[in-house]
């Protein structure tokens, strides 16, 4: 063990970035040597665990920490398919999971990935096993943020922090990581044109967050689609439908295999249209780039939705009520009972809005009598109404006439509920939002001009030009062959 802690001490005095080359063999060195070591043999080192720190030792930490949890798993102590005892809350290996998972060394975590994230999966599958979810949370949260501050490259965790978010109603905990936009997918094989040490500071974060490098298991469509799903939940739970509508949207826009929906894309379809109606009292739109044969078998399964929604759009608040009340079981089964409820509620939010594109003004009683449950009750009208405009979802005031009766009157589009000052940070809050995004797509540019499926491509299409210099007469049209070209590139990528 004096022998590993030696190795380890070298890390630490080996300055970075000036000595990237050493580092990295050091670094491998060591884990090199870890990997020849038993189980066993790890775990009797135990004490170290509380004398080495977990900051500056992270590899030689993360191996004695593993070892001795898989220890624990096969002493048989814990049930089939369960963790051990000891690596649940207030077991005698938590607070060294603790430790680890909340001061690991973000660099020499790219040496000791796969065993770091075995670890990670152990205090999410012992927060399901308890159901105490509330410190594995917080622990999922600064792993996924201590790797990467900005969070812009999906990962296994990413999705599992989330569904532990929507199990213990924690959303607001999830919208800090939900909030940060994904700009990047791990890819399986490491790209060798640009990191040539593991220690790069000069790299892309996201060119470490891959499977490569253990950091993150492997980001199939099912896990990409799931994420984007479960985020969308969190966002309709804090009642942030516009996330939530983008969400869903990514879900739905998502290649298919033959054009066939999933069943994940049927449920965000069922979210994404009782979404729609919250934020515009209307059935809207499908993204152009949904597909058309993906979106008829979507459409023809979430068909009890469709005639909700056609029952909002037509405005009838009877057809809507008798509408929902036959599709109970299918909303309780779909787990969309509450967001149904939120549909119905919002009926008279829009049944409001539309008298707003008729008139100026209105009596409170009139709007009473047009959309409340209870006409004769203008006081509950009074304070419904009041309420939307505090809210923000209602432009309009409430004035007191000379003879005691009180109007809503429409105010113009134009006229504003935020300052100027709120106005000119909202627009600098999108510049630099923006500014981030195009660096993020030159980027990605950049990685596809120099892959080798794009250079392939570049030779196809020079000999396609030669040859076309060489048969010019005899009448075969080049952009046919050019096209050929261009769908196989697209079926490659």
């Amino acid at each position: 063990m004096d022998q590993f802690l030696a190795e380890s001490a070298a890390l630490l005095s080996t300055p970075l970035p000036q000595a990237e080359g050493h580092y990295d063999q050091t670094a491998k060195g060591l884990v090199s040597a870890l990997n020849k070591l038993t189980a066993p043999d790890l775990a009797s080192a135990r004490s170290a665990l509380d004398e080495l720190s977990s900051s500056h030792h992270t590899i030689l930490y993360t191996y004695i920490l593993l070892a001795n949890i898989e220890v624990s798993a096969a002493s048989g102590k814990a049930a089939p398919r369960q963790v051990p005892p000891s690596v649940l809350p207030e077991g005698a290996l938590w607070r060294y999971m603790a430790h680890l998972l909340f001061e690991f060394d973000p660099i020499q975590a790219r040496y000791c990935g796969s065993h770091l994230l075995r670890i990670v999966d152990y205090v999410s599958l012992g927060a399901e096993q308890t159901t105490n979810y509330v410190p594995a949370i917080q622990m999922l949260h600064h792993f996924i943020l201590r790797l990467d501050s900005t969070s812009s490259t999906l990962t296994s965790t990413h999705r599992t922090f989330v569904r532990l978010c929507l199990l213990s109603q924690a959303y607001a905990e999830a919208a800090q990581v939900l909030d940060k936009p994904i700009y990047h997918i791990p890819s399986l094989l490491p790209d060798t044109r640009t990191n040539r040490y593991l220690c790069s500071d000069s790299d892309r974060l996201y060119l470490f967050l891959s499977p490569a490098t253990g950091l993150s298991h492997q980001i199939t469509s099912r896990t990409y689609l799931e994420y984007y799903l479960l985020g969308s939940m969190c966002y309709m739970a804090l009642r942030r439908y516009k996330d939530a509508m983008l969400f869903l949207e990514v879900v739905l826009t998502a290649p298919a295999v033959q054009n066939v929906a999933s069943a994940i894309m049927v449920e965000a379809y069922k979210k994404w249209l009782l979404v729609g109606l919250l934020i515009r009292g209307a059935t809207p739109t499908i993204p152009k780039n949904v597909g058309q044969n993906a979106i008829k078998h979507i459409r023809a399964l979430a068909r009890p939705y469709e005639c909700v929604a056609e029952a909002f759009k037509n405005g009838n608040i009877e057809r809507l009520r008798a509408e929902i009340e036959a599709g109970n079981l299918i909303w309780q089964d779909d787990n969309n009972y509450g967001l149904m409820v939120e549909v119905y509620q919002a009926f008279r939010k829009f049944a409001v809005l539309r008298l707003g594109r008729t008139f100026a003004a209105l009596s409170i009683a009139e709007v009473a009598r047009r959309t409340s449950p209870d006409a004769a009750n203008l006081g509950e009208t009074k304070a419904y109404l009041g309420a939307l405009i505090a809210s923000g979802s209602l432009n309009a005031v409430i004035t007191d006439g000379s003879n005691g009766s009180q109007t809503l009157r429409f105010l113009s589009s134009s006229t504003s509920a935020k300052s100027e000052a709120q106005l000119e940070s909202a627009q600098a809050a999108q510049a630099q939002d923006l500014q981030v995004l195009l660096q993020h797509i030159q980027d990605t540019e950049h990685r596809l001009e120099v892959s080798r499926e794009y250079v392939d491509y570049l030779r196809k299409l020079k000999k396609l030009k030669e040859d076309d210099k060489k048969s010019s007469g005899t009448g075969v049209g080049r952009s046919a062959a050019v096209e050929d070209v261009d769908e196989d590139m697209m079926e490659e990528f």
